[in-house]
C-alpha cells in the first residue's frame, strides 16, 4: 500500500506527472471515439501564443465523414503533454477527429482558451486526431465509422 502511495505522489509531483515517456501512435480505430470526423483543406493557423499551446485552425470542408459541419469552420487545438500544435501538422488536406468544446480538466495550469469551439482531438500523451487526408486514410477512416 505504500508503495501504490508513493508513485500516486510522485505522479502528482509536477514535472514528473507532466511528462510523457513516449508518444501514442495514432490509430485510426481511435477515429470512432470522436464526435465530428471531417476531410478539409487547411486555410488558416493561429498561433494563440498561450503558454499551454493553442492554435486555431481554420478548414475549407470537403467531406463530413461523422456529424455536422459547414462548408468552413474553426477548429481549436489544445496541447497535449507530449504533442501541441505545430504549423506544420497543419497543412494541406487533412482528416481530423474532434469532440465538441471544451477541456475535460480545466485548471490555472491548462485553461480553455476557445471553448466555443470544436476540439481536434489531442491526447495528453497521444499523437493529435489530425492526419494527412490520403486515400488510404480516409478510406480507413470511413471503415472504421461505418
Amino acid at each position: 500500500m505504500r508503495r501504490i502511495m508513493l508513485a500516486v505522489a510522485v505522479a502528482l509531483l509536477p514535472g514528473v506527472g507532466a511528462a510523457c515517456t513516449w508518444l501514442k501512435p495514432f490509430e485510426m480505430t481511435q477515429i470512432a471515439g470522436a464526435e465530428l470526423v471531417v476531410v478539409g483543406k487547411v486555410t488558416g493557423y493561429q498561433d494563440l501564443g498561450t503558454p499551454q499551446g493553442t492554435a486555431l485552425v481554420t478548414l475549407q470542408v470537403e467531406e463530413v465523414l461523422k456529424g455536422k459541419a459547414k462548408d468552413e469552420m474553426l477548429l481549436v487545438w489544445n496541447a497535449g503533454m507530449a504533442q501541441g500544435p505545430h504549423e506544420s501538422r497543419a497543412t494541406g488536406r487533412v482528416l481530423a477527429g474532434a469532440m465538441r468544446g471544451g477541456r475535460l480538466a480545466v485548471s490555472s495550469m491548462v485553461t480553455d482558451e476557445r471553448p466555443d469551439l470544436p476540439a481536434i482531438v489531442q491526447p495528453l500523451c497521444g499523437e493529435v486526431w489530425m492526419q494527412p487526408a490520403t486515400k488510404a486514410n480516409v478510406a480507413a477512416a470511413r471503415e472504421v465509422l461505418e
